[in-house]
């Protein structure tokens, strides 16, 4: 997996770190996010967290090379394999979204790694089935034959009229000798969705004793009651903290709340 390295308010290059920092937070994304999208938060919680913070770019996201396949089994993986090749062995999680669901799936499976965990704006159910219509919106565009991002953007606006969301996807793009091209791997996101919208169950024998909290939008869908009774059943020491005028992409309409829970809680 491709990363990004974050220490002392600095973003390192990777081979100025050795990974033997004693306090480390791993950050998984959501789903069509990449690393760099939390470049700035990663920069700011370096500057209150006295430890190394490590934020991936996910499966089929972001630099990786393209994957046949993608499921959060699969990611739990890859984050095992980096971990043991790296020697860590001890972490806090911030996942979002898909990210906040690979978290939860590596605390219950291996939880004697996980330090803390925050869930961000996501609960361990199968959700709806909007991602798909989005990724269904993304591959019609061809956007080998655009001419610029604007040209992008207004071809995808046909399909999505939330500016916002248009704006946060369409960091995926990448322009490369004069040609166009998503960083998603589309075609393997759209045939692993209904692996990503669920939550693995059936992989889970033991509840969670780890310390955990949920940060949830006030505005957004993703967190019910209904969803937070389904959270309690699996994590015993779980706590909700909720940013008040904020959806789904909290992190990003709220970072100076997002970070003030984030400062307060960490252990």
């Amino acid at each position: 997996m491709k990363f990004k390295v974050y220490k002392n308010e600095k973003q390192l290059r990777n081979e100025e770190f050795y990974f033997n920092d004693q306090k480390i937070i791993l950050i998984f994304h959501g789903l069509f996010g990449r690393a760099k999208n939390w470049h700035s938060i990663a920069l700011r919680i370096s500057s209150i967290f006295d430890g190394t913070i490590i934020v991936f770019d996910l499966r089929n996201h972001g630099e990786n090379e393209p994957s046949t396949e993608i499921s959060y089994s699969i990611m739990v993986n890859d984050v095992y394999e980096f971990i043991k090749e790296k020697d860590i062995n001890k972490f806090s999680i911030i996942g979002h979204s898909m990210g906040g669901k690979l978290g939860m799936l590596f605390t219950l499976l291996y939880p004697q790694f996980v330090k803390q965990l925050f869930v961000v704006d996501i609960a361990p159910v199968d959700y709806p089935r909007e991602e798909i219509e989005v990724v269904d919106h993304l591959l019609k565009i061809d956007v080998k034959n655009c001419k610029s991002r604007k040209d992008v953007d207004v071809k995808l606006s046909n399909y999505i009229n939330d500016k916002e969301l248009r704006s946060f996807l369409l960091q995926n793009l990448n322009f490369n000798n004069g040609i166009y091209s998503w960083s998603l791997d589309l075609n393997t996101i759209k045939m692993g969705m209904k692996y990503l919208r669920g939550f693995p169950i059936e992989l889970i024998s033991n509840v969670s004793y780890i310390d955990t909290l949920c940060i949830f939008g006030e505005n957004s869908p993703y967190i019910s009651k209904k969803y937070k009774d389904k959270f309690k059943t699996l994590f015993t020491n779980l706590k909700f903290f909720k940013i008040e005028d904020a959806g789904h992409w909290l992190h990003v309409e709220k970072p100076k709340e997002f970070i003030n829970i984030i400062s307060k809680k960490l252990i």
